[in-house]
């Protein structure tokens, strides 16, 4: 009687209740459904962003195009606004086809120009080049970059590619680009969070007042100008964006970087008594810029 009532009993748990092996398999089936989902989902963002970074990667030497026109049509070299030049800026010849393609014109043709023979301006490839570089590195420092941020970071270095090409050009750096950049360093702990300001202000304060002592310092002792007041303006615009904290490997960074230029210019001028003055902004803007990165990520 006990065995028939035990029997009974398990045939009323299996009619009110579904086995336990088909809701184990109910839900299994539910996760690897789920997770299918979302390794879709994954991949439609993966492959939204290689392709969206493919396309912008393309139409960086443009865009590196133009605001070298730009800034060489600031610094007053008579150039038009054109996307390209149409002639050569030695002999004044049309441009081929094969040499208005940006970035790649001038390493196919080894930047000489095809009716001359004579070096062209490197100012374009300079400027193609590093705004190619400069993408690039935006998107290798976050796997999970904001869009705000990736025009931020982007329009920035835009800015610093200018400025550094106006000074290779003019030797000077405008108090109407350095003044605005150091309002906008001492601002960002307002809108971006990542420094604060007493740290952003003390940074350039000290930045300033350092390398002016440094710049006045140097000309008493040697009679000509070795740091520009420019570069003492665009280093104080640094310290405010980085804080006091990085600066001195902000300044030790420009430094090095400038004197292995100065080196390896020697080297392949094979001069050793070159007296040509050489612009310290491009370099205080390739250090500063790759900080600034690092203060965010």
């Amino acid at each position: 009687q006990q065995e028939l009532q035990m029997k009974w009993d398990i045939a009323l748990i299996e009619i009110s209740c579904p086995p336990l092996l088909d809701v184990v398999i109910h839900d299994l089936n539910y996760c690897f459904q789920l997770k299918q989902l979302k390794i879709g989902i994954f991949k439609i963002k993966m492959d939204y962003f290689y392709a969206y970074s493919i396309f912008l990667i393309c139409f960086t030497p443009i865009i590196g195009t133009i605001v070298a026109k730009l800034f060489l049509y600031a610094a007053k070299k008579h150039v038009s606004l054109i996307i390209r030049p149409l002639k050569c800026n030695v002999c004044c010849n049309p441009l081929h086809l094969a040499e208005k393609i940006p970035l790649f014109s001038y390493i196919l043709m080894k930047g000489r120009c095809k009716h001359c023979g004579k070096l062209r301006t490197p100012i374009y490839f300079f400027s193609e080049l590093s705004s190619l570089l400069a993408f690039i590195t935006i998107l290798s420092i976050s796997k999970s970059l904001i869009f705000s941020h990736l025009i931020l970071f982007y329009s920035m270095a835009l800015f610093l590619i200018g400025l550094s090409i106006h000074d290779i050009l003019t030797k000077r750096l405008p108090d109407l680009a350095t003044l605005p950049f150091l309002l906008l360093g001492l601002s960002q702990s307002y809108w971006l969070h990542n420094i604060d300001f007493q740290d952003s202000m003390f940074g350039a304060v000290a930045g300033g007042l350092i390398t002016a002592l440094v710049a006045t310092v140097y000309q008493k002792l040697r009679g000509n100008i070795g740091i520009g007041w420019g570069d003492v303006k665009l280093i104080s615009a640094f310290g405010a964006w980085i804080g006091w904290q990085l600066l001195p490997l902000f300044i030790l960074f420009s430094s090095v970087s400038g004197i292995l230029f100065i080196l390896l210019r020697v080297i392949a001028v094979r001069r050793s008594g070159i007296s040509e003055q050489i612009p310290f902004g491009p370099f205080l803007c390739i250090s500063g810029w790759i900080i600034w990165l690092q203060t965010i990520y």
